[in-house]
């Protein structure tokens, strides 16, 4: 056979690189697949934003967004064997310190034991989230704005699990997202409520 010929011609070391191009090959064409697909949904969404769909091998697919001088991507990842499909959105302007922001489940507090935990002297509100920071008195004071918090009840509230501030920018995310979470207006509304988030 063709098969048996070519690989009777070539030494271990061929074999082996030609193994290593061709699953390279793969994960590209799996890559570029899945990019059609993402941008195929972001597009009307792009489109009602007057905004633009990027995509990159290292960044994803993703819509850009100008935002008082700072860029904001809704991203969406697409499901893989076994991991989720993912919402986020990114704002790529740190704000100085680090934080992450997560519903205060029994498994949170055991495994989220990062930074210090911080209380906004909200009763209702300290119950309900668990919040961490390599800088309390900064995340405690940038926090504890009214429109923020308001901002962070409506995204876990819409099914968000985590709001994280790095030193690239802040993360809000979603793990299996739906279509309704695509609607121009659903995104718009999530928008405005980011920017309610960032913006003092």
């Amino acid at each position: 056979m063709l098969i048996e010929k070519i690989f009777d011609g070539l030494s271990l070391p061929g074999i082996i690189t030609l193994g290593i191009v061709g699953f390279s090959l793969l994960v590209y064409i799996i890559s570029k697949v899945s990019a059609m697909l993402v941008q195929k949904k972001l597009k009307p969404i792009a489109e009602m934003l007057n905004a633009e769909v990027k995509s990159s091998f290292i960044a994803g697919t993703y819509i850009s967004i100008l935002n008082y001088g700072s860029e904001i991507r809704f991203k969406l990842t697409p499901a893989g064997k076994d991991s989720p499909s993912f919402l986020s959105l990114e704002l790529l302007n740190p704000v100085g310190f680090r934080f992450k922001i997560t519903k205060k489940q029994a498994l949170n507090q055991v495994f989220f034991r990062w930074g210090e935990e911080i209380k906004l002297n909200d009763v209702s509100f300290d119950e309900e989230y668990l919040i961490r920071s390599d800088k309390s008195d900064e995340a405690n004071s940038y926090l504890m704005d009214s429109k923020r918090m308001d901002a962070i009840k409506y995204f876990f509230e819409n099914n968000f699990n985590k709001i994280e501030a790095s030193t690239k920018g802040i993360y809000i995310s979603k793990t299996n997202y739906s279509d309704e979470d695509l609607a121009p207006q659903q995104v718009a509304t999530y928008l405005d409520n980011l920017n309610s988030f960032i913006r003092m």
